[in-house]
Parts: structure tokens; C-alpha cells; sequence
């Protein structure tokens, strides 16, 4: 069982994956998706997803220099999974065990 200590950014200390913190949050807290009002453009994980990424990973792990994003993510019309590459500070900041 993970923990929700675990879950801050161990899916990004373990496999650098925005996507797999957020698979990872989605599975430890199923009522977050709950709460979410309706949209008629997104699915509920993919809401949830695009505010891990902006207001956490974004606006929280770059601004503090924990991670730094690849800002060419956006290429014609596709979306692609953000690129985070860790700097040491994150890991000399945070523990994180499973």
C-alpha cells in the first residue's frame, strides 16, 4: 500500500514519469477524481492530470528548482507527456520510502 508521504513526488524520484505520479495518485486517492465538477472536454483523470502538472509539478517542484520541465512540449497539435529531469535538490531535500 502506498502512503500518501510516498506519492508527493516518489513517482517522479523513482521513474522521472509525470505520468506515473499521477497514475500513482489516482490509485491512492480515487475520490480526488470524484470531485472534480463534469467538463465536457476532459475525462476526470486527464483534468486531474493537467493540475498535477501545472500547479504541482510547475508551479511548485520548477519554480522551487526541485525539477526543470522541457518547454517545447507542445509540438503541432500534440500534446506530449512534459519531460521532467530531476536536479539534485529534490533528492537532497526530500526522502521518499515505499
Amino acid at each position: 500500500m502506498l502512503s500518501s508521504g510516498s506519492l508527493c513526488c516518489g513517482g517522479l524520484q523513482s521513474h522521472a514519469s509525470p505520468d506515473q505520479l499521477i497514475d500513482d495518485i489516482v490509485t491512492a486517492f480515487p475520490d480526488l477524481l470524484r470531485q472534480l465538477e463534469p467538463d465536457d472536454y476532459y475525462l476526470p483523470e486527464k483534468r486531474l492530470g493537467v493540475l498535477i502538472e501545472s500547479r504541482f509539478i510547475e508551479r511548485f517542484l520548477q519554480f522551487w528548482g526541485f525539477v526543470t520541465v522541457d518547454p517545447k512540449r507542445f509540438a503541432a497539435e500534440d500534446r506530449k507527456p512534459p519531460k521532467v529531469q530531476l536536479q539534485s535538490l529534490l533528492a537532497q531535500t526530500f526522502q521518499f520510502t515505499f
